[in-house]
C-alpha cells in the first residue's frame, strides 16, 4: 500500500481548501480594468503555481492563513461538541409501548458475479434471525439532566447498553463518565425505528423489536 505523502495530510488538505477559497474572491477583485499601456499583446495563460505560491506567501506573512485555519478548526470543533439537536423530537409525557419489526422484503433478484441467484425476488429477511440486539439503545436528550440521570443509572446497572443522544454533547457525557456515548448522526436510528419522543429504550423481544416510551417524572 502506498504511503501518504507528508504535504497531503489532513490538516494540509484543509489548509489548500481554505487557500482555495480565499483566492476566489480575490481573483474577482483584481478583474477591472486598468487601461491600455505601451504596446498590446496577446492573451497569455497565467502561471497559476506561481500565483498560488505569491498568495500564500502573503498570507502566511499577513497572518491571514493562520487565523483561517484556526476559525475553521474552531467551528469544527464547536460542531462535533455540540453538535444540532434532531428536528421533530421532543420529551416523553405519558409510558407508551409499541412494536417495530424489521423485516424487508427482496424487490428483485440478488445475484453473485457469476449470475447465479442467492436471493430471490419477493424474499422476506428479518436481519434478527441473524444478527440479535443482545444490548439496549437507551435514546435521550443529553440537554435534559433528569434524562441523563435516567440513562446512566440504567447504563450503570447495564454497562452493555448503548446510549444514543438525539440532543446534547456526547463528548461531554463521554469525559464525564469515562465510557463511549453516540449521537445518531443525520437521524438515521431515530428515522428507521420512528421514534419522535424521548427517553426510549430499545431491545429485542423474540423477532421484532420492543420501544418504550419512558415519562420521567420532571416530563408528566
Amino acid at each position: 500500500m502506498k504511503q501518504i505523502p507528508a504535504d497531503l495530510s489532513v490538516r494540509g488538505i484543509v489548509r489548500a481548501s481554505l487557500l482555495f477559497a480565499a483566492l476566489l474572491p480575490w481573483g474577482a477583485a483584481h478583474s477591472q480594468s486598468l487601461g491600455t499601456y505601451g504596446n498590446v499583446w496577446g492573451i497569455a495563460e497565467m502561471d497559476a503555481i506561481d500565483a498560488i505560491k505569491g498568495k500564500l506567501s502573503q498570507m502566511e506573512k499577513s497572518g491571514q492563513m493562520k487565523k483561517l485555519w484556526e476559525d475553521y478548526r474552531d467551528r469544527y470543533l464547536a460542531t462535533v461538541e455540540n453538535p444540532a439537536p434532531l428536528p421533530g423530537i421532543s420529551k416523553a409525557t405519558e409510558a407508551r409501548v409499541r412494536t417495530f419489526d424489521p423485516t424487508f422484503t427482496f424487490g428483485e433478484d440478488f445475484e453473485d458475479q457469476d449470475g447465479k441467484v442467492l436471493v430471490k425476488a419477493g424474499t422476506r429477511v428479518n436481519p434478527l434471525d441473524y444478527t440479535p440486539l443482545t444490548k439496549a439503545l437507551i435514546f435521550i436528550d443529553g440537554r435534559d439532566p433528569e434524562q441523563v440521570a435516567f440513562a446512566k443509572a440504567r447504563s450503570d446497572l447495564r454497562p452493555l447498553d448503548k446510549v444514543i443522544l438525539v440532543a446534547g454533547s456526547f463528548l461531554k457525557l463521554n469525559r464525564e463518565w469515562g465510557r463511549p456515548t453516540y449521537f445518531d448522526q443525520r437521524g438515521h436510528l431515530t428515522t428507521k425505528l420512528g421514534i419522535k419522543k424521548v427517553p426510549a429504550v430499545v431491545s429485542q423481544q423474540g423477532r421484532v423489536l420492543r420501544i418504550e416510551e419512558i415519562a420521567l417524572e420532571g416530563n408528566r
